[in-house]
């Protein structure tokens, strides 16, 4: 007697479907003709086109880009961008420093996302001052300018109910994700993936501005470590 399992039980298809790019002739992504049509847009409608399905308004565009430029700036301070530079000096090939900084940034965009939480929760049902992890602690005069700015544009975006607020200087994160909330995006899949598309290129230069291999440019010689107690005595 032969064994059936699952798999030879069940119906499968015989082909795997293509959802979002159209392998036949002219290569297409969600009915839009690559060299018909979208070479004439830019790079951040395409990534719009792909989640959404359709190209952007130009008032989408503008939001949208906008909260792609908040989400960029990666600080090689930060793990995700430090760990595509440590792969960078011990001379790993271009791939592997690259899938480093992939991994990294999308492991960066869970955290992000977890500790905005409260900011969510306030997005969806505005009550009283956003909450802390939202606010700037020390904004500096470019980020109190922009902030009034933006207030002002997101209440021609979206209506004045559903502005950004513009009494308290918002993080750049919480203005990124504030925008994409407005935006319609809710998906984690989704907004975990942009948030890695718009920042991989700036890692990534940030890596590829040393020589690969050379480890004596790195400050190996790091501060010692001093152990405090809770009473803030040190060993």
């Amino acid at each position: 007697m032969i064994y059936e399992g699952p798999f030879d039980r069940e119906e499968w298809p015989e082909r795997l479907p293509a959802r979002v790019v159209d392998p036949r002739g002219e290569r297409r992504i969600h009915g839009y003709c690559v060299r018909g049509d979208l070479v004439h847009h830019g790079i951040a409608d395409l990534a719009w086109l792909a989640i959404q399905g359709e190209l952007p308004t130009p008032v989408e565009r503008e939001a949208f880009t906008t909260a792609l430029a908040y989400l960029a700036p990666v600080h090689v301070g930060e793990s995700s961008s430090h760990a595509t530079l440590l792969a960078r000096l011990v001379g790993a090939r271009p791939s592997a420093v690259v899938s480093v900084a992939a991994t990294g940034l999308a492991e960066q965009g869970r955290s992000e996302r977890d500790s905005l939480a409260p900011w969510f929760a306030w997005l969806e049902a505005p009550m009283g001052d956003p909450p802390a992890i939202a606010v700037e602690p020390a904004p500096t005069p470019e980020a109190i300018a922009d902030q009034v700015d933006l207030a002002a544009r997101s209440a021609i975006w979206f209506g004045p109910e559903r502005a950004l607020p513009g009494a308290v200087v918002l993080t750049r994160l919480a203005c990124a994700h504030g925008l994409m909330h407005r935006l319609g995006f809710r998906d984690r899949f989704a907004i975990e993936a942009l948030a890695v598309w718009a920042r991989l290129l700036v890692v990534v230069a940030e890596s590829g501005s040393i020589r690969g291999g050379a480890v004596r440019m790195y400050p190996a010689r790091l501060p010692d470590y001093q152990y405090v107690d809770a009473d803030g005595r040190s060993a």
